[in-house]
């Protein structure tokens, strides 16, 4: 009988051990990225810092895209802004990491994706805080923007 509760109390301590330190792979870290990009801050541009206000983790819809964008309106986004400057993107079955922003604007950081989708990743500030958008683009043009 003491060998069978013995048993029963290493058992059931391994299993809570086990459960709670299991890794949660529907919550998207930077560590779960295995394509990390550390964008390239350009001479003429500056440094960005993401705004307090948009730190967070987003599922976003796209909208507004245009005939050259790589998602059609309606697809789906997870977006996670870190407050050290890096933005986490899955978008299908691809995602990156993306640290080093610039400086777009007063309410915008752009995040310069050069090893997964090869875009840049504009995460726009409301006017009175929280997120507005992530617009999408290349080198050359707008492509569309993804939306709460």
């Amino acid at each position: 009988m003491k060998n069978s509760r013995l048993f029963l109390f290493l058992f059931l301590s391994f299993s809570i051990l086990a459960t709670s330190c299991s890794k949660d792979d529907d919550d998207p870290k930077v560590g779960d990225c295995s394509t990390v990009c550390a964008g390239i801050i350009a001479s003429g541009e500056t440094a960005g810092t993401v705004a307090p206000s948009v730190v967070g983790k987003y599922t976003l819809t796209m909208q507004y895209a245009t005939a050259n964008s790589p998602f059609p309106d309606g697809t789906i986004g997870e977006f996670e802004v870190y407050s050290d400057n890096t933005l986490y993107a899955k978008i299908g079955d691809k995602c990156v990491t993306i640290s080093n922003p610039i400086q777009s604007g007063t309410a915008e950081v752009v995040f310069k994706d050069t090893c997964m989708f090869n875009l840049k990743f504009g995460v726009s500030e409301k006017n009175g805080g929280g997120l507005n958008e992530i617009n999408i683009g290349n080198s050359t043009e707008f492509l569309g923007q993804f939306h709460l």
